[in-house]
């Protein structure tokens, strides 16, 4: 067989254009929910979330700028520097999610606003942003803004987690927004959206909070384990096992992973090996670095 009929092979069967196609629908579809929320409740309403979304409605609601576009310009400069920190291949899913989902804010302007009270604004844009952020993040992708600057003052400032630092970013961004408006009222309903966003995310997610105990028996122990760290930024167990049939000594990977990167341990299991056995449980309450602190 030649190599190109290898690469064909490899590349072009069914199994992968399938996964191609399930990929690029869960990104358009989680986009175009991330953008109408905005589009159809958050900029109508004058209710601004945390992050760069928040910056960039600010400043619609100032000066009429497109959100996309500010979106987008405002989360370079926090790519290129996340770019020395961790590399292309930890952020490129993260830069191709910015520019379509800054795109499709833009491009669906045209969508019918439906509702005029604030809080119903609130709620249903928080819900409808938390829905389409959790369908994008279950499959890998992350919209930056303040999660990439907190995922880097995390990793910069150890002793606060990546949600404490999300948190205060938000809190600033808010409280500065309502000044720049000179609505203090505002921060009511942004809190509200916040909070609907939250639980949506949560709930996408199947429960954000817990995490997932993973045990993975494999003879390539070793690649596995510097993938998940390189990766993940995860510490790995290696627990010393015995297989009862076999009679032979086995080595068995322990690692703690959040829920929305489940999907990348799989693939990073499957490529290494995909003989290996994995036993996944939920951890109701994980403590220490990466997780939360030690209480």
């Amino acid at each position: 067989m030649s190599a190109k009929e290898v690469l064909k092979q490899k590349f072009f069967n069914r199994k992968n254009i399938q996964h191609l196609f399930y990929e690029i629908g869960t990104l358009l579809a989680g986009s175009a929910l991330y953008a109408s929320s905005l589009t159809v409740f958050l900029l109508p309403s004058h209710t601004v979330m945390g992050g760069i979304a928040g910056i960039a409605t600010t400043l619609n609601i100032l000066y009429g700028t497109d959100v996309g576009m500010v979106i987008l310009a405002l989360n370079v400069p926090l790519v290129l520097c996340a770019l020395k920190m961790f590399g292309f291949r930890f952020l490129s899913k993260t830069i191709i999610t910015i520019i379509i989902s800054s795109a499709a804010t833009d491009l669906l302007t045209f969508l019918p606003v439906t509702l005029n009270d604030p809080l119903l604004c609130a709620l249903m844009g928080g819900a409808v942003m938390g829905v389409g952020t959790g369908v994008m993040m279950t499959r890998g992708y992350n919209t930056g803004g303040s999660d990439l600057a907190g995922v880097m003052l995390s990793h910069k400032y150890k002793r606060f987690s990546t949600g404490r630092m999300i948190l205060i970013i938000d809190f600033f961004i808010i409280v500065g927004s309502a000044i720049a408006l000179h609505n203090y009222t505002a921060i009511l309903y942004s809190l509200i959206a916040a909070s609907s966003y939250s639980f949506a995310l949560d709930l996408v997610l199947d429960g954000s909070r817990t995490a997932k105990l993973t045990l993975i028996i494999s003879d390539k122990y070793d690649v596995i384990s510097d993938a998940i760290f390189r990766e993940l930024d995860r510490g790995v167990t290696i627990l010393n096992g015995i297989g009862w049939y076999s009679r032979m000594n086995k080595n068995v990977i322990m690692c703690v992973v959040k829920r929305q990167e489940l999907y990348i341990l799989k693939n990073i299991v499957k490529k290494a090996d995909p003989s290996a056995f994995m036993i996944l449980s939920d951890a109701r309450e994980v403590m220490g670095y990466g997780f939360s602190e030690l209480s």
